[in-house]
């Protein structure tokens, strides 16, 4: 029997270091007042198909049409943060910034790095257009994955602006071309040059343009690119105030121009963050979406957002050797000697375990076979219940580490033990 596919099933290890990536994650998010928002699995296909039209339908696990209602399993974060937004936005302060760390969906031809079902950390903040916003996002992303051990030059936060590259675009690309164009710069760091090649041609993208178009996307400086219309100087413009606002933040940014974003619904400044040899797909994206609010039924508000995908994020930090499965043990096993005695080891269970992690025996197995598999699940120590220890008040302590035994009485057994510790990542 087989998992879905494109699914991943978390065994108590894996979940474990899932949930101590989270809490990092989470821990960053609020120390920057971002707070933390949950919405339902599913949404109505009208808004789901609504940010980004036809072209996402084939990719939204439907669920069966019941009465007037046609609802979709959602596919990112962002469409219901915004919707969640619109239904509160005119009694909550602004900015609004929220956070999001949960699972979507999507049908899609499973890849290293992209499932149909995973896991995102996504961030959205609403209510201002200004460029300490846009720095406020980038700097989460940035210091998000600093909090997991990745260190500066282990990562590159690619930058650009939609504006920019629409208008770069525009002098020497058809209008009706221009969206599809940025699309498909958008893939191509996903399919090789001969796809790519083949694509420009199906547009009808001639040589001559397609000089240009390499040129244009190779430009590393924005004082290399000449300001002939209105879009470029709103870009740069835009991307300079950005630049102004990140601090020592910056020296994570690269000019990139062929970071696309491609997703029409982008307005403004755009990134992608990648593993510096860029191994992997991008481990994070987002940018600024001012119209998306208004888009789906609100009133115009300027908007950005980031999201982290948990699958790339994982293979990064495993391949850095910053995270491994740790083995999750019980501090207490107690084992019980005979079942005249099981009374006494559910009452002392019962009190360990208001301070730590306690097995206690569930099998009636005989003491031998007891502390084998104490040891099999790696418990820390075994508190065995004799007759005659009982009856002095007494219980053995049993030191797995090194196989030794002391006598401990049941009314300091508290005081002796030693505090918890919390797993730390």
């Amino acid at each position: 029997m087989q998992k879905p596919k494109g699914t991943t099933d978390f065994y108590p290890e894996e979940l474990a270091v899932r949930n101590r990536i989270f809490i990092k994650l989470r821990e960053t998010a609020l120390r920057y007042n971002f707070l933390e928002i949950e919405s339902p699995a599913f949404e109505s296909m009208d808004l789901l198909s609504r940010k980004e039209g036809e072209e996402i339908r084939e990719q939204i696990f439907t669920l069966e049409k019941k009465g007037n209602e046609h609802l979709g399993l959602r596919f990112d974060l962002t469409v219901p943060a915004v919707r969640m937004f619109i239904q509160a936005e005119k009694g909550i302060p602004k900015p609004v910034k929220w956070f999001y760390l949960s699972r979507m969906w999507r049908y899609e031809q499973p890849q290293q790095g992209r499932l149909r079902e995973f896991y995102q950390f996504s961030a959205e903040l609403f209510g201002s257009r200004n460029a300490d916003a846009d720095a406020e996002i980038i700097s989460l992303a940035i210091e998000s994955l600093l909090s997991l051990g990745l260190k500066k030059g282990e990562f590159i936060v690619r930058l650009n602006n939609k504006k920019l590259l629409e208008g770069i675009l525009e002098e020497f690309i058809p209008e009706h071309l221009i969206q599809e164009v940025i699309k498909l710069i958008d893939k191509s760091r996903k399919i090789d040059e001969r796809v790519f090649n083949e694509e420009m041609t199906r547009m009808g993208i001639n040589k001559d343009m397609s000089e240009r178009l390499e040129k244009a996307i190779g430009i590393k400086n924005l004082s290399d690119i000449s300001e002939s219309n209105i879009k470029i100087k709103e870009g740069i413009s835009e991307l300079k105030s950005l630049l102004s606002s990140l601090g020592t933040k910056s020296e994570f940014i690269t000019l990139d121009i062929s970071t696309a974003r491609g997703l029409s619904y982008y307005t403004g400044n755009v990134f992608e963050i990648f593993d510096s040899h860029e191994k992997y797909r991008s481990i994070a994206g987002g940018g600024r979406y001012d119209n998306l609010v208004e888009l789906l039924g609100g009133r115009s508000t300027p908007a950005i957002g980031f999201a982290i995908g948990y699958a790339v994020l994982e293979l990064i930090l495993k391949d850095k050797g910053l995270i491994s499965k740790t083995p999750i043990s019980p501090e207490y096993f107690i084992a019980i000697v005979s079942d005249d005695l099981k009374e006494k080891a559910i009452e002392i269970t019962d009190i360990l375990r208001k301070r730590y992690t306690v097995e206690i025996e569930l099998g009636g197995r005989n003491l031998n076979n007891q502390l084998k598999y104490a040891n099999s699940i790696k418990a820390k120590k075994v508190i065995i219940l004799g007759k005659k220890e009982l009856v002095e008040g007494m219980v053995v302590v049993k030191d797995m580490s090194n196989g030794s035994e002391q006598k401990i009485k049941i009314v300091e057994l508290l005081e002796y033990l030693k505090p918890h510790k919390s797993l730390a990542i």
